[in-house]
């Protein structure tokens, strides 16, 4: 385990109890790192915790769009495995509405878990990345980000933002060593598509069935896709890449 990409490195990891965010984290793991679980279900973190090892994982429960627990996680970590050397802004939620059907309490949390959390966690590790001399910050967007859909403004509008948030933070801190990248997924296997209006109507087989035929490459997403390109986006092999935005999408942001 000592011998891959990310031997001695740590990383920071939001919404790291399932999905894209468990699987960056076993990821990071596998190939040598150590990993700070970040998220707001303790059981969750836990349990992924439990399977990568307590000696290369870091349980800090607690919400990314709040700035203290932003600033605990940080010094959680540097208290126990002593740097930051990767931010994986995964956090995020989803609640479909147009915007004349958007109520105030969906729009302000849609803001706040999709960027405001991410704004705030880049703040935070930016101390420690500035000090090292080197970082690297991935924020997990969507293509959602890239092109309108109708149905999920406030979901739109965070995520547009946080590609732009991912470009100025490229252009701030490249004179600090800190590369700043976006990856753009399409529909992707996860709880959090589970929570789209129909999915219990429609059933879930008929749900997976009809996402897998918006992607031209003809299934939807999985969580190691997404993996696979965070982790070579955070590795060396990507140390000429900062402020790209990058789809990992099975070609749905083509049509």
């Amino acid at each position: 385990m000592s011998e891959g990409r990310f031997a001695g490195r740590v990383a920071v990891v939001t919404g790291a109890g399932s999905g894209i965010g468990e699987a960056v984290a076993r990821g990071f793991c596998a190939e040598g790192g150590r990993v700070t679980l970040m998220g707001r279900t303790h059981a969750k973190l836990a349990a992924v915790a439990a399977a990568l090892g307590d000696d290369r994982t870091l349980v800090v429960t607690g919400d990314h769009a709040s700035p203290e627990d932003t600033r605990r996680v940080v010094a959680a970590t540097l208290d126990a495995f002593g740097r930051i050397d990767v931010l994986f802004n995964n956090a995020g939620t989803f609640d479909a509405h147009a915007v004349a059907d958007t109520s105030d309490e969906s729009l302000a949390a849609t803001l706040a878990t999709n960027l405001t959390g991410p704004f705030l966690m880049s703040r935070a590790v930016l101390p420690p990345m500035r000090r090292a001399g080197r970082g690297v910050i991935v924020h997990n967007a969507s293509t959602l980000g890239l092109r309108p859909i109708p149905g999920a403004a406030a979901y739109a509008v965070a995520k547009a933002g946080l590609v732009m948030l991912g470009k100025v933070l490229a252009v701030e801190e490249a004179a600090h060593g800190i590369r700043v990248l976006v990856v753009c997924p399409g529909v992707v296997e996860t709880p959090i598509h589970l929570q789209r209006p129909g999915v219990a109507e429609r059933g879930v087989a008929a749900f997976a069935r009809a996402m897998d035929a918006l992607h031209p490459l003809g299934r939807s997403g999985t969580p190691s896709d997404v993996a696979a390109l965070v982790l070579f986006l955070a590795s060396d092999a990507a140390a000429w890449m900062t402020g790209s935005v990058i789809t990992v999408d099975g070609g749905i942001v083509l049509v």
